[in-house]
């Protein structure tokens, strides 16, 4: 049961591109060099349209019940998809464009445990993306069989405007 949750904890992390950095490496910096923020996405590549999104995951191949996300509007330099979580610590925080949407490279440590992940966002952005990831998590609290590498697909729709009362950054 406690994988099970550590696998989930790993998808709706991917949901937000491990949100749980809140400071790390801007491309081209040190691991060394970090910032108070979220990373900023690369400003050449293409964000989310704002609204409602659907989110079906799959972790460790098993389906994860959809989510829906509210996507605010974007300016470029910024991540829709990162929220800042106090606590955390991270080595790496790159979020680098390439011509089909972003690679993915982040490790960040709370609470003594470590979550790496390496993968890719692809797709129009406006209609539909694909997050495709690998990850990893390790620390003292954590049995050995949730010590290993998950791979986390998530596939995202557009749904249209949000819900009034869904603020973005925000799932429902």
């Amino acid at each position: 049961m406690h994988t099970r949750s550590l696998s989930a904890c790993a998808a709706v992390a991917g949901l937000l591109l491990l949100g749980a950095c809140s400071g790390g490496t801007k491309a081209g910096d040190s691991a060394a060099n970090t910032v108070d923020a979220a990373p900023a996405a690369p400003a050449a590549a293409k964000m989310p349209k704002a609204g409602l999104w659907e989110l079906k995951t799959t972790s460790a191949g098993v389906a994860v019940p959809a989510m829906k996300v509210c996507v605010g509007e974007t300016k470029p330099g910024d991540n829709p998809f990162v929220s800042k979580q106090p606590g955390a610590n991270c080595a790496k925080n790159n979020v680098t464009s390439n011509a089909s949407g972003y690679d993915i490279d982040l490790e960040c440590t709370q609470n003594g445990m470590t979550v790496a992940t390496k993968g890719s966002v692809t797709g129009d952005m406006s209609s539909a993306y694909k997050v495709e990831m690998a990850t990893s998590m390790k620390g003292a609290n954590l049995p050995p069989a949730a010590q290993k590498e998950t791979k986390v697909v998530i596939e995202a729709k557009y749904q249209g405007a949000c819900p009034a009362d869904m603020q973005p950054k925000t799932a429902g």
